[in-house]
């Protein structure tokens, strides 16, 4: 199955949810949410090029009702405003007429729909009517703002605005200015979230690809260098994103990566043959995860997990099927348009030792190795992750991987894999590593050798005594982690939360081995080993009561033998 049946299968499951009046309706709330619309709209058009006879044209036939209707939500600035947020206790709605997102799938659609031989000149004309400044509400250098931009260069490219190359530099120049950090590749937004930087950057991207050549050609081609060191360091081995604040586990940021790899395998192709290779497997693993999370007979979803429709597991308040399932999709079929028709990435493909260190302003370490990936956030956003290793991935096609932090559904507190602390061997408030508010102290020290990669780092809380120490190191062998609180000899835990069920019909089970001083998690044919160096006083399971972007979760607690002040462990693949 290539990147073409993956869309196919995705566009398709969202066929019920398609309107007469050419509109997509989400399938919880019964109504038009954001910008579903176009993008399926888009997916059906880049389908129309890859199909034949009936097939064909019913995908045209979907493609131009769903242009019609989100065309005329942009022209018409009195449109009913669709629902744009949701409060996931209680279902309640909120609504802002966001129609910046229509702008390139809306001028993609109707370019396609022009070269299959359509007939467009409705179309046409109600595109030169628009006047973006008017129908998007977003300015630069918002990252919303860029999406529209890069359909208004598509439009400016085609001939149809009344914006020329001196006003598009002005919009442009000011991303450039304010936000756009070009040596480390970086869009900065508060939070520093890895998925808005990735999304501005491909539509950077896109406008770089589709022809430009105005005066910020040289600063669009520098991002391109940096920017794609950047996002191939912070994929992850399961071809997802280093989690990191918001929007990080939505399936859309799949998809980007498809089309942003692929646009940088075509910029590379002719410079440097090595990065366009690594730009073409990069592509291939983000389809990997991508395709991990299409529902058995049920819509593509949104986040990266099949719980069924209406759990909202793993949803930002304005995330939704009938907008994010779409818009995932949408960004896939522009991959295809630009010719990415992969199949996603084997198991087993081992990834060349990498360690990327990122201080002021963002704090993050990721290191890869093989199948395995590391990724630790030293200044988290408290509503997003918690402080320490965020991320282990074990390569593609898996589902057991321990990423972005876990949520206890009681406290609304998180937790990653790693250490705690307390002043009985038994009784007594757990002190835990990732809810505390460190900075570092010296910043990341990166950690190399013959046979591994990693890094080490020193932190502390304001006004507290005592440090906490930590080391990783990624080798053949797998992930051994080394954490300790120097001077303070307490009584330490090790807390591994783990997904327990991503919705897919398969659970992970639990086996445990006191005496051998290991745990090992089990998913189906997945199987991931805990050993640790330090005798077991007990282990605590608790099975339910927790969830993150992947799925539900369960919580292992291992109490460790005795006072200390640090304990060793190591995380490997059985198999």
């Amino acid at each position: 199955m290539n990147a073409v049946d993956i869309l196919k299968i995705g566009t398709h499951s969202y066929d019920s949810c398609f309107q007469e009046n050419g509109e997509i309706y989400d399938p919880v709330f019964k109504e038009p949410f954001q910008y579903g619309t176009p993008y399926y709209a888009l997916c059906n058009a880049v389908l129309a090029l890859k199909t034949e006879g009936a097939e064909r044209d019913d995908h045209v036939r979907r493609a131009a009702k769903a242009l019609d209707a989100a065309l005329n939500h942009v022209v018409r600035l009195d449109s009913p405003i669709p629902m744009s947020t949701v409060d996931r206790d209680t279902g309640c709605s909120w609504r802002v007429n966001h129609r910046d997102f229509f702008w390139p799938a809306v001028i993609r659609t109707y370019t396609i729909l022009r070269d299959l031989g359509q007939k467009t000149e409705n179309f046409e004309r109600s595109i030169r009517s628009v006047d973006v400044e008017k129908s998007f509400r977003s300015r630069p250098p918002s990252n919303w703002a860029a999406v529209w931009l890069s359909g208004e260069w598509l439009r400016i490219r085609e001939g149809l605005s009344p914006n020329g190359l001196n006003r598009f530099d002005e919009w442009l120049e000011v991303f450039f200015q304010e936000r756009i950090m070009l040596e480390k590749g970086f869009y900065q937004e508060p939070g520093h979230p890895n998925s808005y930087d990735l999304f501005t950057r491909f539509f950077m991207a896109d406008i770089l690809n589709a022809g430009y050549n105005g005066r910020l050609k040289k600063e669009l081609i520098k991002l391109m260098e940096t920017g794609f060191e950047r996002s191939l360091r912070v994929q992850l081995s399961d071809g997802s994103l280093a989690s990191a604040h918001r929007s990080t586990g939505l399936t859309w940021t799949l998809g980007v990566q498809c089309a942003y790899f692929t646009y940088a395998a075509k910029f590379f192709e002719s410079k440097d043959k090595v990065k366009s290779q690594l730009a073409k497997v990069a592509a291939r693993r983000a389809l990997s995860s991508f395709v991990r999370w299409q529902r058995k007979n049920g819509y593509y979803s949104p986040v990266e997990n099949c719980l069924p429709v209406g759990y909202r597991v793993g949803f930002e308040r304005y995330t939704s099927e009938g907008n994010h399932g779409p818009l995932a999709l949408g960004f896939l079929a522009v991959a295809i348009l630009n010719g990415f028709e992969d199949e996603p990435l084997a198991s087993g493909t081992s990834r060349k030792p990498s360690v990327l260190i990122e201080h002021d302003p963002i704090y993050r370490a990721i290191a890869h190795y093989g199948p395995y990936s590391v990724h630790f956030n030293a200044f988290p956003s408290p509503d997003y992750d918690g402080f320490g290793i965020v991320d282990m991935t074990f390569g593609p096609n898996r589902f057991l991987h321990f990423v972005s932090s876990v949520k206890s559904m009681a406290t609304g507190k998180f937790l990653n894999v790693g250490m705690a602390y307390k002043d009985e061997q038994v009784d007594g408030e757990l002190t835990i590593i990732a809810r505390k508010d460190f900075r570092l102290i010296n910043g990341f020290q990166k950690v190399e050798g013959e046979d591994y990669c990693g890094f080490s780092l020193e932190a502390r809380c304001r006004g507290e005594w005592y440090t906490y120490a930590a080391a990783v190191r990624i080798g053949e062998n797998g992930i051994e982690i080394e954490e300790s609180t120097p001077g303070l000899n307490n009584f330490k835990s090790l807390l591994i939360p783990y997904l327990r069920d991503p919705g897919t019909g398969t659970t992970t089970d639990i086996d445990i081995k006191k005496n051998e001083k290991r745990i090992r998690l089990i998913h189906g044919n997945e199987e991931i080993e805990f050993a640790l160096t330090q005798k077991i006083h007990r282990v605590i399971h608790l099975p339910y009561g927790y969830e993150n972007r992947r799925g539900l979760c369960g919580l292992i607690r291992v109490d460790l033998e005795g006072r200390m002040q640090g304990i060793s462990y190591r995380v490997r693949i059985v198999r």
